[in-house]
């Protein structure tokens, strides 16, 4: 199986977003906990202060906490994929611009809540974190082994390295082009 892995890349005049808000234990996010059932109605990202001249809305918006934050032709685009939701969970959210007013435009967060531990160690190549030497800090490389990826999994991000979400696809990268 081949896999591609997902980074949101954020062209000149598209808005950044800082960290996200008003979710508690915001870290299970990082861990694949499930929040379906415990959402609050008021998640919200701020444009970044640091690009006030940066207002545009994409399809995916690059942000602090490493989210998959995506517009509703996205989510609608992944929806009429059959099985690309496969143990993710679809969470509303506001963007706020730098006037402070919310967004019209409705985005979401594909929160993956199934991180299979499918790094192949031996052949991935990076950083181990400080913290937890069992995940990944940084990686240079990455090797998954499909025997431990279930076959149903069309979205995911690896135990050991959570930092990007993994699409099932073609070899190589796949970049969220946000313009």
């Amino acid at each position: 199986m081949k896999y591609l892995i997902a980074k949101t890349v954020r062209p000149k005049g598209v808005a950044a977003l800082d960290s996200i808000e008003n979710v508690p234990e915001r870290e299970d996010l990082r861990f694949g906990v499930s929040y379906v059932k415990r959402w609050p109605d008021d998640v919200r990202f701020t444009m970044d202060a640091e690009f006030p001249k940066d207002i545009a809305l994409a399809d995916s918006m690059d942000n602090v906490s490493m989210l998959l934050v995506v517009s509703q032709r996205f989510k609608e685009a992944l929806e009429g994929i059959a099985g690309a939701l496969h143990s993710n969970e679809v969470l509303p959210v506001t963007i706020v611009n730098h006037k402070k007013r919310a967004e019209k435009a409705p985005y979401y967060i594909i929160h993956q809540v199934d991180h299979p531990p499918c790094l192949d160690e031996g052949k991935s190549d990076g950083k181990r974190a400080r913290l937890n030497p069992k995940r990944f800090q940084f990686l240079g490389k990455m090797v998954l082994d499909d025997s431990k990826i279930d076959r149903k999994l069309m979205l995911f991000r690896p135990w050991q390295w959570k930092h990007r979400s993994v699409p099932w696809g073609s070899s190589g990268k796949m970049h969220f082009h946000t313009g």
